[in-house]
């Protein structure tokens, strides 16, 4: 299939001739990517034979490039131009159903614009009249897991959610991760590396103090070969600079200096991933690596990273909210109430 900036194919083997055309109109942020993806895979599942396309920003159209329930990506683009052009992509892709997984107004007036028979959605934000079924969300999916409502726009039983990993990464992915590594060892195995994502795209009111980090870290890198392996975004920098140089020379601060991918090896060669709760604690826990989860006012009942190879950290006494200031100073003090030692014992559990 020829590549150009709308449409990018991620999976070479044709499909069945007049096999069902998908379209998912996808979420926003990575954390929420993966989260819809216990359910996605299950989809993938149920309808093996279906060509499944994934409408998603390109700051995410990496994240699908690498997940096998999808088979290509359209990218949802900016502006009122960006929307006309995003419509005609969605429009050729000849799509027969649409399931829309976020409530906005937008993301169901691109499949209704584009003349896809089927679409199905979540009410509200006045586009109930766009959608041709109206997902009504169980009770266990409003007080539960955000993976539970995505099953319930997907019409999918609760019961068929699949477990991570969900992302394949290819050996090329791990071996560029590794040599990056190497010059950072110091007689360390890659399995003696363990991740830390200190930021929070929200803010301060999901950051464990950086200082309990760097004191977390100086405890493992005083262990034979143990190495602390700092990561995040550029966003992240000033906050993984001041970790980093807490640590020292047992630290490699390798936030903002990576693409996606790479960034995908790098955390499957760790031992373990230490994290708040962001887009870095649910990226670890899509590829199946142990993870350690610091929540302060944050729910882990409904954004707990998906899978069992989790250890969850959450302050005690607090009233839980989705909705926090990004400087809160509540919040942050509830994220400070979690020990140094919690984590320790933690990571030595794993």
């Amino acid at each position: 299939m020829p590549v150009s900036p709308e449409f990018v194919s991620i999976k070479e083997a044709p499909h069945g001739v007049g096999s069902a055309r998908i379209l998912i109109v996808g979420v926003s942020w990575l954390g929420d990517g993966i989260m819809a993806m216990p359910a996605l895979a299950a989809l993938r599942k149920r309808v093996p034979g279906a060509h499944i396309t994934m409408l998603a920003k390109p700051s995410v159209a990496s994240l699908w490039s690498i997940f096998p329930g999808v088979d290509d990506v359209i990218f949802l683009k900016k502006g009122f131009v960006g929307m006309r052009d995003t419509i005609r992509a969605v429009r050729k892709g000849g799509f027969d159903f649409s399931y829309i997984l976020p409530k906005s107004f937008r993301s169901a007036w691109i499949p209704f614009l584009a003349g896809i028979p089927g679409r199905r959605g979540v009410s509200g934000n006045g586009r109930g009249w766009m959608l041709t079924e109206r997902a009504v969300l169980s009770e266990a999916a409003v007080c539960g897991h955000q993976s539970l409502e995505i099953a319930d726009v997907l019409h999918l039983p609760h019961g068929d959610l699949e477990s991570p990993p969900f992302l394949v990464v290819s050996d090329a992915m791990r071996e560029r991760a590794r040599n990056r590594l190497k010059a950072f060892q110091g007689g360390a195995a890659a399995n003696q590396f363990i991740a830390f994502f200190p930021g929070a795209a929200h803010g301060p009111s999901k950051r464990w103090p950086a200082a309990n980090f760097v004191a977390v870290g100086c405890q493992l890198v005083s262990e034979p070969g143990c190495r602390v392996l700092i990561l995040g975004s550029r966003g992240d920098k000033a906050v993984c600079d001041e970790v980093a140089s807490g640590i020292g020379d047992g630290a490699v601060n390798l936030a903002g200096e990576t693409d996606f991918l790479e960034l995908i090896g790098l955390i499957t060669l760790c031992r373990c991933v230490v994290a708040n709760d962001s887009g870095g604690m649910h990226l670890a826990a899509g590829l199946g690596v142990p993870v350690i989860g610091l929540f302060g006012l944050t729910d882990p009942s409904k954004t707990a990273p998906v899978g069992t190879r989790q250890t969850l950290l959450c302050a005690e006494g607090v009233s839980h909210s989705r909705d926090i200031d990004p400087d809160s100073p509540e919040a942050r003090a509830a994220l400070a109430s979690i020990s140094i030692d919690a984590v320790l014992n933690a990571i030595s559990g794993v």
